[in-house]
């Protein structure tokens, strides 16, 4: 599935290139559902969680935006809940299984405007273990200046104090609150990797990694990407009263005094047998603690370093 060296590539720098992920024919079926979806054609009856920007009331050149459209489409749901895709996750953050905390389904035509550089551990934090692994699928050819998904390398991602507050998108920049972080953290001039890739391929990221996307420069051309969001299949809502400011997503699905995450809404979609966890040893990087390059760094950005857990009974199996 990965080797040793992919993983190892993870936690050094923050992000893995997996080309070719999804074959061909997959990709047409999920480009193509794409713009009936932003037209209201849920195939499920269900809505998403978010829907931003439709053709009657957008403008053109808007950026559209769904959340959790998996229980909208059963094309989409076929990737979002992959067990394949769970896997690879599990195995870069250390995990024993993989649950689905949400997906984004994107759309970027040319003159759409610019993604701030975020991390997602900023607003992916009702759930704990606070992990947090994303998975970025390109449904269509992601180049620079047609809005790809950028990078920037892993010491800014190890070295930040706090989460940022974001998508605030200044006039002249679309990275203030990741250059503030930077400065910060006495880098003057950010690594910012802009990634191309081939319709199929992905980009595997910590929920720690800044990253963003530029503004859409090419005429006659719509970004489309699908993205993921897992967690430790084990991971349960924060105690019951505690206030979790900016968790409305994931919080409108806890029920009242059980902090137990609903397989209705976040399906656990990789589990290891108990053969599987018997063999599976940590990477190089996790026992040396590239992620946190010295013990000072902890105090930045918490201490949520992958490390293999123990597995949870009565998980299902998800073709």
């Amino acid at each position: 599935m990965l080797s040793n060296a992919q993983i190892d590539r993870f936690h050094t720098e923050g992000f893995l290139i997996v080309e070719n992920l999804l074959d061909a024919a997959l990709v047409d079926r999920l480009a193509a559902r794409v713009e009936p979806l932003f037209n209201g054609e849920f195939e499920t009856g269900v809505y998403p969680d978010e829907w931003y920007w439709n053709p009657r009331l957008g403008l053109p050149s808007a950026s559209g935006q769904m959340s959790n459209v998996w229980k909208s489409d059963r094309t989409l749901a076929s990737v979002v809940l992959s067990e394949k895709i769970g896997e690879i996750c599990a195995r870069l953050g250390g995990w024993s299984g993989t649950r689905l905390l949400s997906d984004s389904l994107w759309r970027k035509p040319f003159g759409a405007s610019e993604t701030t550089h975020h991390q997602d551990s900023m607003y992916s934090f009702y759930h704990q273990p606070q992990e947090i692994v994303v998975c970025w699928i390109a449904l269509s050819h992601a180049v620079p200046q047609g809005s790809s998904i950028e990078y920037v390398r892993v010491r800014i991602a190890g070295r930040c104090r706090k989460r940022w507050r974001n998508f605030t998108p200044e006039a002249a920049a679309i990275a203030p609150d990741m250059e503030q972080a930077a400065k910060q953290a006495g880098i003057d001039r950010p690594d910012v990797v802009q990634l191309a890739l081939e319709p199929g391929s992905c980009a595997f990221h910590h929920g720690h990694m800044w990253h963003g996307s530029g503004k859409n420069l090419l005429p006659n051309s719509i970004r489309r990407s699908l993205v993921i969001a897992h967690i430790p299949a084990e991971s349960q809502f924060k105690p019951t009263g505690a206030y979790v400011e900016g968790g409305y997503l994931a919080g409108r699905y806890k029920r009242f005094g059980d902090d137990t995450m609903d397989e209705s809404f976040f399906p656990i979609v990789h589990q290891q047998t108990a053969i599987d966890r018997r063999f599976s040893m940590p990477t190089a990087a996790m026992r040396s603690g590239q992620w946190f390059p010295d013990e000072s760094d902890r105090t930045f950005c918490g201490s949520d370093r992958a490390i293999p857990r123990a597995g949870i009974s009565g998980a299902r199996e998800i073709p």
